[in-house]
């Protein structure tokens, strides 16, 4: 079968032999796997597997798998809590100490079949296998909005308006946030179109406009970060007293490291939360805001390749302006 390897400046595809499942476990064939970030932006210097947002049907089932069936359409979790340890048993699945993950077995998406634990994958009916792929970071956008604290008083602003961003904003607006305002480059074109179809307030371009200009005399009491880590001290200016400031995003090198004014973090009384979606939370319930049509899945698949255009899709992703998601699968051709 096919496996795409990449590292920091080639990406290529390699005959491997497939594997069978072991006790636990299911084969899938893949039928789609989305492009995320973390995929663009890889310094690993060393060929490597790589693909999470996946989508597929189990072609085979291991020993002790009895609740799935061959031929079912299947998402995986990226990451699954084990439902055993003891953060798990006491509520705490987002502390899991046993994370189940095919990243163990060093099974990726980007591949004409993979494995992965029977537990982290969850059947899907009646959608799109590219649309499908979008549970997975549409669970990040949920686990981010969770932690905001959104309410129908909320005068929110989004910064970042990649695909988790798009999706935080049309969660922010579901859930009756009384401003919603966004923000990123105007000249991503694909990404302002998407977000001002969203019912927002205002699009505030971040290559021309001041932000805290942009909102004076708006009270902004909570702020959802998905860009790097040095736009937080960006969001502590902009914060009105008691904001809740909710954040994703990896910085490498010296954007991985923050400075801010912690007297004007304390003085505003400010609360800081990371969100980090590993484990899984929200897989169904992000198939269920898909398929419903609350997350517009459809206007955000901007790009489909087949997995031997993989190097194009991966380009594409990187430098189009008008791309959002793209996703690779073995339907695209």
């Amino acid at each position: 079968m096919l496996v795409a390897y990449r590292n920091r400046d080639t990406v290529a595809l390699k005959e491997v032999e497939g594997i069978q499942p072991q006790e636990n476990q299911v084969r899938i064939r893949i039928d789609a796997c989305g492009i995320c970030g973390t995929d663009i932006h890889d310094d690993e210097s060393m060929p490597h597997k790589f693909g999470h947002e996946i989508a597929g049907t189990i072609s085979a089932l291991g020993p002790g798998v009895t609740n799935l069936h061959l031929g079912q359409q299947v998402v995986l979790d990226s990451a699954t809590p084990c439902g055993h340890c003891a953060m798990c048993k006491n509520g705490k699945q987002e502390l899991c100490t046993d994370i189940q993950s095919f990243y163990y077995l060093d099974q990726f998406g980007f591949a004409e079949e993979m494995v992965a634990p029977a537990i982290s994958v969850i059947p899907y009916d009646d959608m799109d296998a590219s649309v499908a792929t979008l549970q997975e970071p549409l669970g990040v956008a949920i686990d981010l909005c969770r932690l905001s604290d959104i309410t129908t008083t909320s005068n929110v602003l989004v910064i970042g308006q990649g695909p988790i961003g798009l999706m935080a904003s049309a969660l922010v607006r579901m859930k009756g946030a009384r401003r919603v305002y966004v923000s990123d480059f105007a000249s991503k074109f694909a990404r302002k179109k998407v977000a001002e179809s969203l019912s927002i307030d205002r699009f505030i371009d971040a290559e021309h406009e001041n932000l805290q200009d942009a909102l004076q005399g708006q009270h902004i009491d909570r702020i959802l970060v998905t860009a790097p880590p040095p736009v937080i001290a960006s969001a502590i200016d902009i914060a009105a007293k008691g904001a809740v400031i909710s954040y994703i995003g990896i910085g490498h090198g010296s954007a991985a490291t923050l400075s801010f004014d912690a007297n004007k973090f304390h003085f505003k009384k400010l609360q800081l939360r990371a969100s980090f979606a590993s484990p899984a939370m929200f897989g169904p319930l992000a198939l269920s805001y898909l398929n419903e049509g609350r997350v517009p899945g459809e206007q955000l698949i901007s790009h489909r390749f087949p997995l031997s255009e993989i190097d194009t899709a991966l380009s594409v992703a990187t430098h189009d302006p008008s791309a959002l998601k793209v996703v690779v699968g073995r339907n695209n051709d």
